[in-house]
């Protein structure tokens, strides 16, 4: 018989951009296995929404209209959903955006490039801050900065996005040692290709068929929050190839 999973009951998530997409099934997946959840974007009808699938589970949610892009309005919303639901447990950046127009960077549309990078960088950093500095606090607490294999693996087409999330695995690279010590535990996951708006309207998803499942990336969350995977702390995994228990595994054996 399997070992029984630690609950989750008790604690609560904050997600950015959770109107839609993934925000929106990490939402309902978090709801699921018994957490609160904050919700945060800029369409209220589409974080209405999203609420109303997690409250389906009995989950307690709190929804702030913000653009991530604005440290006061980040702040304010981390503060109403302290307010609403407590602490929070785990933060999930997910909020971000996608080159529109798959033009090469020489041709790229500057308003629109910047749109897109400061949305997946200043609004990581944005919301780290407004509530990393309570997790510190604590010492305790767990951020997911949802990435992607473009960081590693650029596309001229995207070079807006292939750029931003790169600069988070570096943010990573410098922040993530120095957060373990405080008792914070920050990861870069990519969730591989899942079928979304925002893949949809990518070129280079055209006549895609071989989509990555949404539940392997909601399944490595979980995980996350109940603290399973924090030896790999500071990591880039790949979800949708990764197998987390052998990398768990090599770090336990090299660690």
């Amino acid at each position: 018989m399997s070992a029984e999973l630690p609950s989750l009951r008790g604690q609560a998530a904050l997600i950015t951009g959770a109107g839609r997409g993934l925000g929106s099934i990490l939402a309902a997946g978090l709801a699921e296995a018994g957490m609160a959840v904050g919700l945060i974007g800029r369409n209220r009808r589409r974080l209405d929404d999203t609420a109303r699938a997690c409250a389906r589970h009995g989950a307690a949610t709190a929804v702030c209209v913000a653009d991530v892009r604005s440290p006061r309005e980040i702040r304010e919303a981390a503060r109403a959903v302290h307010a609403e639901l407590g602490p929070v447990d785990l933060l999930v950046n997910n909020a971000g955006l996608v080159d529109q127009g798959e033009a090469p960077f020489w041709e790229a549309d500057p308003e629109h490039w910047w749109e897109v990078f400061e949305t997946n960088v200043r609004g990581t950093v944005n919301a780290c801050q407004a509530v990393g500095q309570e997790m510190i606090r604590r010492r305790s607490g767990r951020i997911v900065n949802v990435n992607s294999i473009f960081a590693v693996q650029g596309d001229l087409r995207y070079s807006a996005y292939s750029g931003s999330k790169a600069s988070l695995l570096a943010l990573a690279a410098v922040v993530a040692d120095p957060l373990r010590d405080h008792g914070v535990h920050l990861f870069d996951i990519s969730p591989g290709m899942v079928r979304t708006d925002m893949t949809l309207s990518m070129a280079v998803c055209a006549g895609r068929e071989d989509w990555t499942d949404p539940a392997r990336f909601v399944a490595a969350v979980l995980r996350v929050a109940r603290g399973e995977l924090d030896p790999l702390a500071g990591r880039f995994l790949h979800v949708g190839t990764d197998d987390l228990d052998e990398l768990l595994g090599r770090q336990q054996l090299t660690g």
